[in-house]
């Protein structure tokens, strides 16, 4: 089941984070603090009392958060739903649970009136499945970034979200 993080989950979302590294940036203790007090959109998925996917969604409204990639976004719109990492264990793969997490989030971003979802890939190191996933779903890319130097780049995407439908089906 898909459900709001909860402090008893933050040693499983830590693990969870380290495993899918370099798919999404490293997160230490901190910076999930800053995440479960600023993110307006943090679900993890449940399966048998074990947490085996996460999403991590903002807005343009988090003033706090210092993520070069989410900044980018900040300049180049004034109103969209982001998602900063999603996750999802290796034995949980290929259930749905990406799809659903993303589901659920466009919902929620429309709920609150967002006209556009945003996320970034890795093309540097390469990150294949996410970047053909995004596709899939009907992201865009619109640009590549090199935040943190020569030997990592980013694909940002963008989705915009219409008044009827969703994504993904």
């Amino acid at each position: 089941m898909i459900r709001p993080y909860q402090p008893a989950d933050a040693e499983a979302v830590l693990a969870l984070n380290e495993a899918n590294v370099p798919e999404v940036g490293t997160m230490d203790a901190d910076k999930l603090q800053l995440f479960v007090d600023h993110s307006p959109f943090f679900r993890v998925v449940e399966v048998d009392g074990v947490v085996v996917g996460m999403l991590v969604g903002l807005t343009e409204a988090e003033t706090v958060y210092p993520s070069p990639n989410y900044r980018w976004f900040c300049q180049r719109n004034e109103a969209f739903a982001y998602i900063d990492r999603v996750a999802v264990a290796e034995s949980a793969r290929g259930q749905g649970w990406g799809p659903a997490l993303y589901k659920e989030f466009e919902a929620w971003a429309r709920s609150q009136g967002k006209p556009l979802l945003c996320a970034e890939v890795n093309t540097i190191p390469a990150n294949p499945r996410s970047l053909r996933f995004h596709e899939i779903y009907g992201f865009v890319e619109v640009g590549r970034e090199r935040p943190y130097g020569p030997d990592e780049e980013v694909a940002m995407l963008e989705f915009a979200l219409s008044s009827e439908g969703s994504a993904g089906s």
